[in-house]
């Protein structure tokens, strides 16, 4: 099984300094709508939203290599 696993990278997304500003809402779903395409595009295996009052603010798991991630997606 060893030779079958694959690489994922994980990011963890923390709350943005800008985040209570009035353009901060088309900001987000700039970024959401950016997450339906890179799923599309099967590099973004798992997005989960987290909610528990931390600067957390979610935690995507990317099916690519972490070069990959930092160039492309």
């Amino acid at each position: 099984m060893i030779t079958k696993t694959k690489e994922y990278t994980i990011v963890i997304l923390t709350a943005a300094q800008k985040g209570n500003e009035p353009d901060a809402e088309k900001i987000i779903w700039e970024h959401g709508r950016r997450n339906f395409s890179l799923r599309e595009e099967g590099k973004l295996s798992i997005v989960c939203p987290i909610n528990d009052g931390t600067e957390v603010k979610g935690v995507g798991i990317f099916s690519t290599s972490i070069e990959e991630k930092r160039n492309n997606g």
